[in-house]
């Protein structure tokens, strides 16, 4: 409701509406207008001319404050208002109120529901106590059971134990013997390899003095006067062939590299010419036997040997046999020189 639309505001003196003019409310409670107070202009001072006290004035619109405009309301709407407030407030603590009991009843019935399930729950705590003390004592029995089983385990483990010890011990003196019996078997290893070498070293020089007094027995021969005259024989194309050939050729299969051939032209040679001595060509040390790693000497058997008897003589590792001591010089059988000449006859001999 406006202020406006009030026809009971109007000044105590002059009886003017707040339609018609401004009016203003004085502290002591008393309406005026500015002519009736014989201002031009609002001041905050005045004399209140009804009751002569010196008071304020406030101007009477919507901007007066709320302890002072409830006194311009509408008595019935304001009766309304607060009758609606009062039914609110009432509505409001008869809900909690009646709400309340409903709450209790509630709790109530959830504290018997809860006892109930309680007492469930004590039967069933006590049923499976009764089963935890059979499951218990069932258990107890087992473990002695099991401790006397674990005691009697203990004395076997104890001898296993002793046992392990034992085999441990066997296996390390077996470990022991196998690295020693290895030792001696890369020993005679050593000396099988040792013993090869010497063999193919003691062949080598076998025939190499085969072919020594080979060429020795072949140069007594060329020395020797011919009793018959070379002019007369006819030689073959090939062997003519061979005759014009270089001197310095070197065998395939020896390795021997022939004395150099005199001249055909020469005036002292004119019919025959003096056969040629295969000239041998040997590496270095050849003949000599200097090994300071050789532990053994080796030797020839002579040709009066008595041990020849029982030769193999297919089998080569019975060239040579160790020299023996004097004590023992019978004791061996003495292996004879192999008797095969096939490293002999592949050396190239040439007679022009």
């Amino acid at each position: 409701m406006s202020f406006n639309d009030s026809q009971w505001i109007r000044c105590n003196r002059c009886i003017g509406s707040l339609s018609q003019m401004q009016l203003y409310l004085t502290l002591s409670g008393h309406l005026f207008c500015l002519y009736c107070l014989e201002l031009d202009a609002e001041q905050s001072q005045v004399n209140c001319p009804t009751c002569n006290s010196n008071t304020h004035l406030l101007e009477i619109n919507s901007k007066l404050g709320q302890n002072k405009s409830i006194y311009f309301k509408d008595t019935e709407e304001g009766f309304n208002e607060t009758k609606k407030k009062i039914d609110k407030i009432g509505s409001f603590q008869r809900y909690h109120f009646e709400n309340d009991p409903k709450n209790m009843s509630l709790k109530f019935r959830r504290a018997v529901e809860a006892a109930k399930a309680s007492e469930k729950m004590k039967d069933e705590f006590k049923r499976r106590e009764t089963q935890l003390l059979a499951i218990i004592k069932e258990k107890e029995f087992t473990i002695k059971k099991k401790d006397v089983m674990i005691k009697e385990n203990e004395g076997e483990i104890i001898n296993l134990k002793n046992e392990v010890t034992q085999v441990n011990q066997l296996s390390s003196r077996h470990k022991e013997g196998g690295r020693d019996l290895q030792d001696r078997l890369n020993q005679h290893e050593i000396y099988s390899q040792q013993s090869n070498e010497k063999l193919l070293l003691a062949q080598t020089k076998l025939g190499l003095n085969k072919l020594k007094h080979r060429g020795e027995e072949n140069n007594k021969i060329s020395d020797q006067k011919p009793d018959h005259d070379l002019s007369k024989l006819s030689f073959s194309f090939n062997l003519q062939k061979e005759m014009n050939q270089p001197s310095g050729k070197r065998s395939k299969s020896s390795g021997y590299m022939s004395s150099e051939m005199p001249n055909i032209g020469d005036s002292e040679f004119p019919r025959f010419k003096k056969p040629t001595v295969p000239m041998f060509i040997p590496n270095k040390n050849l003949f000599t036997l200097e090994d300071s790693n050789v532990e053994k000497s080796f030797g020839f058997p002579g040709i009066s040997d008595e041990s020849i008897r029982g030769i193999r003589y297919n089998k080569l590792q019975q060239c040579f046999r160790p020299l023996s001591t004097s004590t023992h010089r019978h004791v061996d059988i003495l292996p004879a020189i192999s008797h095969d000449t096939s490293v002999i006859s592949e050396i190239p001999f040439l007679i022009v």
